[in-house]
């Protein structure tokens, strides 16, 4: 009798388990809380889309076309609901392509898995519903204005149209056009910087800049306009004396840091330690930027009290910037006293400026980002650690949009993602993996054997 009563008992529990289960997957499911353990967080929207979310200023309207027993539409259900759970002002309608082809066609659908978004009478639609394509659409039928960057070309710069692995920067424009910018090549010979330009970038140049080049660059500041100058080594000398004016010093240096290059790269490949209280720029990254091939940029005294300039991103203390360019050639450099000076080393600092302004007139302020390395921008780089944040971030920094300052999802792609450890850590796992743990147990073993021999 007792063994029946115990019976009934787990039988009527069972059912009110499994009701509470139910009940706590759906509450689950309706406020999008998980715990996602994948390395890319795939079924977690990134930083930048909760900000981009909670941002919205008007309401979205999503169609998702969709095909029954499509493998896809897991996926697109999950991204949408994450999306909705996150803000209410998107709203989304799901329709089967194959039973309403007439709306397809109305909304210019020719595929299976396409999205539909529409804010305000402006629509975008695509067929790659990832979390970023779809944030970028959100971005383009939501703001009022697109803003501009103009990409200064005829100096040998990178090419943001240029999909060379090593040599362009057609990466570093996807990420600004996602995020709803529009890139521009501009001249600086002939006619002013274009008056819409919101963020004027110098990425890499390799030749020298005219005298009127100059010109036109520095009525552009004096507008006042922001730009980002990322000035490699030995590059251009004319921009880096011109940068004197605004009291931004490049020497012709080469930065050393042994500790932070890469374990088993060579010396001129670093990471560059951060701190996220440094600058807004800094707060969102996940992982240090690398830099590979960098000078120092340094701060000249500022007599006039018209230029205030802040190092952000420095190199360890065990870094140093050195005169011998002959490290280009052999890549292994050793510091010499007098000649060489000690780190950190200052390789990224802004410079708040006040534009010059007709008597009486209210006091305006430019600002200008000069990092000593822009490789880290190109294709090859762009993705390592916190290459690609750093950049975005800068841009949107420069064109005064704080929202945009946040860390982007990464791709997981062959040779790009990977295992990143300076010198320093890879010092320490093999003495820790390869030398002390295998002289414990040797110990360990002496040890039982003396014991066992005593007794």
């Amino acid at each position: 009798m007792r063994v029946g009563a115990q019976r009934l008992r787990i039988v009527l529990a069972v059912p009110a388990l499994f009701g509470i289960f139910l009940l706590g997957q759906a509450i689950l499911d309706r406020r999008a809380w998980r715990l996602d353990l994948t390395a890319e967080r795939r079924y977690t929207l990134s930083d930048q889309g909760r900000k981009i979310l909670d941002g919205l200023a008007a309401d979205v309207h999503v169609v998702a076309f969709l095909r029954a027993q499509d493998p896809r539409n897991l996926f697109i259900r999950d991204l949408l609901r994450q999306v909705t759970a996150r803000s209410p002002r998107v709203h989304v309608e799901y329709l089967d392509v194959n039973r309403s082809p007439a709306l397809a066609r109305q909304y210019g659908v020719d595929s299976y898995g396409a999205l539909v978004v529409e804010s305000e009478g402006r629509r975008r639609v695509f067929s790659n519903p990832r979390e970023e394509v779809l944030m970028a659409a959100l971005l383009q039928v939501t703001r009022q204005e697109r803003k501009t960057v103009g990409w200064v070309l005829g100096h040998g710069e990178g090419d943001p149209n240029s999909t060379d692995r090593r040599e362009g920067y057609s990466t570093a424009r996807v990420v600004l056009e996602q995020e709803y910018y529009e890139v521009r090549p501009v001249s600086l010979i002939g006619d002013d910087v274009p008056v819409e330009t919101a963020v004027l970038v110098i990425a890499g140049p390799r030749k020298s800049f005219l005298s009127e080049e100059l010109t036109v660059l520095d009525r552009y500041l004096q507008r006042p306009g922001q730009a980002l100058i990322m000035l490699d080594p030995l590059r251009a000398p004319e921009l880096a004396a011109f940068l004197h004016r605004y009291d931004v010093s490049l020497p012709p240096d080469v930065v050393v840091d042994p500790e932070a290059r890469l374990y088993g790269g060579e010396l001129l490949t670093m990471q560059v330690p951060f701190a996220r209280g440094d600058h807004p720029i800094l707060g969102p990254l996940d992982a240090p930027p690398v830099f590979s091939l960098t000078r120092s940029v340094n701060v000249l005294p500022d007599d006039a009290g018209t230029v205030n300039a802040v190092g952000f991103l420095r190199t360890s203390p065990a870094s140093w910037a050195t005169t011998d360019t002959g490290v280009l050639r052999h890549g292994s450099p050793a510091f010499e006293a007098g000649r060489d000076r000690s780190g950190p080393v200052t390789v990224g600092l802004e410079v708040a400026f006040r534009a010059l302004t007709p008597p009486g007139a209210e006091p305006q302020q430019g600002r200008l980002i000069v990092y000593g390395n822009a490789e880290f921008a190109n294709n090859f780089f762009i993705e390592y650690l916190g290459n690609k944040d750093l950049f975005a971030n800068t841009v949107n920094w420069l064109a005064r949009d704080p929202q945009g300052l946040s860390h982007r999802p990464r791709r997981q792609e062959l040779g790009v993602e990977q295992f990143y450890v300076s010198n320093e850590q890879g010092n320490a796992i093999f003495w820790g993996t390869a030398v002390v743990e295998p002289a414990l147990f040797a110990a360990l073993g002496l040890a039982l054997a003396a014991w066992r021999r005593r007794g």
